[in-house]
């Protein structure tokens, strides 16, 4: 099988040196060109809770490049999935299909308008990554997967990717419900991932420190309300339960917080801000998701602004404020 790995960032990489050495045949395809330069160097290195793994990994910044594949494995900033979605029209093969295990809602809909339903299967994966350096990446924790086709129904191709996981040692399951397994995982970092970005808590650091809980606590019931409205169904009994309990027992550095504490955009939008606009088709108040959604933008703010003025002249900045009489509101 030849695998096209779409955003090569820490999950992607991590993925594709798993499926490389399951024996799939596998390219990496990402626009940071210092990331595929490194592995075009030194080969991707990857390290593991069982040990560290070099692996030498075709990769390019260039769709053109990518080549024949049997499956893309979409794994870019959901920010990105528009983007990646039309990369994928233009080099995606007759008999090829993707399959998305991102977080957040939105990539199954914005794969499938670019694609089509009939090539596009969804999935959504308990693994852990970060990227320690270019081409340096680390699998910091082995979680459950989870895939299977858009409407229910049990095709070759699952079975072929859920074999391709159990080859790669990565636990699987495939579901006839795996809406609602995406949604499932939307609940858990909507409701974990604004917290830590804003407080630079881990999850079981936000579990232990009560004013964290308690916001954490109120984001979460308010995605559940709006869950609810919708009618959509979660496997889980105890959705709520389940929340709380990954947090209390996790102590990795959720995705957001790296990326607030890299400077880089968030998948705010396509987490929180994403229940927002859900929300008010519903006319649901979220008021404690607006809150964390204005937070984090404006850490977002802040790092930019920073980047582009490390140092700030408060006097020269004041002087020029004063000049300039506050906008009326």
């Amino acid at each position: 099988m030849r695998i096209a790995i779409i955003g090569a960032g820490a999950m992607g990489a991590m993925f594709g040196v798993r499926f490389a050495g399951a024996g799939a045949d596998v390219v990496l395809y990402d626009i940071d060109a210092a990331h595929v330069a490194a592995i075009a160097a030194d080969g991707l290195a990857l390290g593991t809770p069982d040990g560290d793994l070099r692996m030498r990994l075709p990769a390019t910044t260039s769709p053109a490049e990518i080549g024949d594949f049997d499956m893309a494995v979409v794994m870019v900033d959901s920010n990105a999935t528009g983007d990646a979605a039309k990369t994928l029209a233009s080099v995606l093969p007759p008999d090829a299909f993707a399959l998305t295990l991102q977080n957040g809602i939105g990539n199954v809909e914005a794969l499938t308008a670019a694609l089509g339903a009939s090539r596009v299967v969804g999935g959504t994966t308990y693994n852990s990554a970060a990227k320690l350096a270019p081409g340096k990446v680390l699998h910091s924790n082995i979680g459950e997967t989870t895939v299977g086709e858009l409407d229910g129904s049990a095709s070759d191709r699952v079975a072929t990717i859920a074999e391709l996981f159990r080859q790669a040692g990565l636990p699987i399951v495939v579901s006839d419900n795996v809406l609602g397994h995406i949604w499932t995982k939307f609940v858990l970092n909507a409701a974990i991932n604004p917290v830590s970005a804003i407080t630079g808590f881990r999850p079981g650091e936000i579990a232990r420190t009560e004013p964290a809980r308690r916001l954490m606590e109120r984001v979460l019931d308010e995605i559940l309300a709006v869950i609810a409205a919708k009618g959509i169904r979660l496997p889980s009994a105890d959705p709520r339960g389940e929340v709380l309990d990954h947090a209390w027992e996790r102590y990795n550095r959720p995705s957001m917080l790296q990326h607030v504490e890299s400077g880089r955009r968030t998948e705010i939008d396509s987490l929180n801000g994403a229940l927002l606009r859900e929300a008010k088709a519903l006319g649901i108040a979220c008021p404690f998701n607006e809150a964390v959604v204005m937070t984090v933008k404006a850490i977002e703010a802040r790092s930019a602004a920073r980047a582009a003025a490390p140092a700030l002249d408060e006097s020269a900045l004041e002087t020029a404020a004063r000049a300039s009489p506050r906008p009326s509101d």
